[in-house]
């Protein structure tokens, strides 16, 4: 019984990280919905750019939902999705490059929540979940680098922004 009893805190201990980390995951998700719906609507942008706003909140909108339903799943409720005027730096995007360097941002800090929940889960569905979505937005950060004029893939592992 001794034994026993170290062993279900670490269980629990395990599956409160593991609903932390997804949690921040998707808080990143919820914010990167709300500003690219904002930046795509500002009416600031070229047609190019708006049209890749728009392809990147449909995807992000796909794993913030996703995400969720992990998150319920897991017994934990969702997180609230920011409202726009407390997105730091949202204000600021007034053109093409603007746009893009924002995004950038959203996307690094997304990938670094998804590795830090990768580290924290066991179950191979939510797994395959997080690491379709951490795919995704590593491609979202090649064309938002190329829209930013900047290298589209300056290493060869992107590892995102850990808080």
């Amino acid at each position: 019984m001794l034994v026993a009893a170290p062993r279900a805190l670490a269980v629990g201990d395990e599956e409160k990280r593991a609903g932390a980390a997804l949690a921040s995951a998707l808080m990143f998700e919820q914010t990167a919905v709300v500003a690219y719906e904002a930046i795509a609507n500002s009416g600031r942008l070229s047609g190019r750019v708006t049209t890749l706003m728009r392809a990147l909140l449909d995807d992000d909108r796909q794993h913030a939902e996703q995400l969720v339903v992990a998150l319920e799943d897991m017994g934990e409720k969702p997180p609230i999705p920011p409202r726009r005027a407390t997105i730091p730096g949202l204000g600021r995007v007034r053109d093409d490059v603007d746009a893009a360097d924002f995004a950038i941002g959203l996307e690094l800090r997304a990938i670094g929540a998804y590795l830090e929940a990768v580290a924290n889960f066991s179950d191979a569905n939510v797994l395959r979940t997080i690491i379709g979505a951490m795919g995704t937005d590593g491609q979202h950060l090649v064309v938002l680098r190329q829209a930013a004029r900047r290298p589209p893939v300056p290493g060869a592992f992107e590892r995102g922004i850990r808080r």
